[in-house]
């Protein structure tokens, strides 16, 4: 039976990040994901977003300026990094940053794609993983285990023959012949599908927005509140009580959640040019609207829901709807058999160090991108602090500092 130090399930930008950094350590690990190849976001890669993070938030900068898996490495690598300095942007377009996630893969050799990771047993010694691979069932040991392994699409009850954000590349040449399309849900992702249907929409096209949020939110650029996105701040919010850090999460939708302002601005200018001869919109934008239920009969779309403060009931008809719904974290059954304190339901508790919390004391650890805003707040899915969480949790398991965790101290005291 293979033996290592770690095991990291799914390979997504966190667990990539983490092998990356872990070469220059002498732990031994792999990484199993169950997907034939590297993909991140594929169905909303499209052309002219760009990422709401700094280029230099990467996947080892922070942590390892000098590590050869850096956005720096590959822009110089695969001849860009002249263009980038010239056109002078600070943020990454979404389909280069997949490109520089499959660059990264290809000068790794302890990743495992094709490879599913379907059962773990704890034993004296660590955990022995069960992986299934071209049909082929197999067990290998290790200490430690690294969870990556993100969040699916979600889609409430009630919903119908909707297309998620998440798929929404998939079936945009179908949403594009349709006359009726209606994009449900607030945020990045559902103002990008906006935007992309109404700069193509025809005069005969309608694409209708709607939010249940109070209007349509910008994302928080206050340098200030970035601070949040910080070692000190993960700190203090840790160390809050429960039902403290579950009030403040409440707090943070333009930090987490807003939309990126040159989006707006670009659907603001786009419905503008679209109107300079005097014409009506092509779109209904619509906030305060709660979306009970869309059903689905006969090829259309009925859409109800009711205005919060009015009490208004909204009914109305569509060809196709896109929901901009969220993500909720997967959680594997072989986790059930863990020892695991639970904070809450479906929330377990987590160590300042993103090691999961057992009420058995065990020879090997649980460490979790997966599942952890209750515990480490809004950082919790930011691609920057998630370079001093590998760091932290190399840190750990090598048992001795092997990246110090330096970090700018922000200028709020929390």
């Amino acid at each position: 039976m293979e033996r290592y130090d770690y095991i990291a399930v799914g390979c997504g930008p966190y667990n990539l990040g983490l092998m990356a950094l872990a070469e220059k350590t002498a732990l031994q690990g792999i990484c199993f994901e169950q997907r034939t190849e590297m993909m991140w976001h594929e169905g909303m890669l499209i052309e002219g977003m760009t990422m709401q993070t700094h280029y230099l938030q990467d996947l080892v900068t922070l942590a390892d300026p000098t590590n050869p898996a850096s956005f720096l490495n590959y822009l110089s690598d695969t001849g860009r990094l002249q263009t980038f300095i010239t056109q002078e942007q600070d943020k990454i377009p979404r389909t280069e940053y997949n490109r520089y996630l499959r660059w990264v893969v290809n000068q790794l050799s302890t990743i495992r794609f094709g490879h599913y990771v379907s059962d773990v047993r704890v034993e004296e010694e660590g955990f022995v993983v069960t992986v299934e691979s071209d049909g082929e069932s197999t067990q290998v040991h290790t200490r430690h285990l690294v969870l990556g392994t993100g969040a699916a699409p979600f889609v409430p009850d009630g919903f119908e023959q909707v297309i998620h954000t998440s798929d929404y590349l998939t079936y945009r040449d179908v949403l594009r012949d349709r006359y009726r399309v209606a994009v449900v849900g607030s945020g990045q992702s559902a103002a990008e599908v906006f935007l992309d249907l109404l700069r193509d929409a025809t005069d005969e096209q309608r694409v209708d927005w709607i939010t249940r949020s109070d209007h349509f939110e910008s994302l928080e650029a206050g340098k200030l509140g970035d601070e949040i996105f910080s070692v000190d701040y993960v700190d203090y919010f840790h160390g809050l009580p429960y039902d403290a850090r579950q009030e403040l999460l409440g707090s943070f939708e333009r930090f987490r959640h807003g939309v990126n302002p040159e989006t707006m601005t670009s659907i603001y200018e786009t419905l503008y040019h679209r109107t300079a001869e005097g014409e009506e919109t092509l779109a209904d934008m619509m906030t305060q609207v709660e979306v009970e239920s869309i059903s689905y009969d006969w090829l259309t779309h009925r859409l109800k829901g009711t205005r919060r403060y009015t009490g208004e009931v909204i009914e109305k008809e569509y060809d196709l709807v896109v929901v901009a719904t969220g993500y909720r974290p997967v959680m594997q059954s072989w986790i059930e058999r863990f020892p695991i304190v639970w904070e809450a339901e479906g929330e377990w508790a987590v160590r300042e160090t993103y090691e999961v919390v057992m009420s058995e004391s065990l020879k090997g650890k649980l460490f979790t991108h997966t599942n952890i805003e209750h515990s480490h707040g809004p950082a919790a899915t930011n691609l920057g602090m998630a370079v001093y969480r590998n760091a932290m949790m190399l840190n750990e398991m090598a048992g001795e500092t092997v990246y110090p965790i330096r970090h700018q101290k922000p200028f709020t005291t929390f």
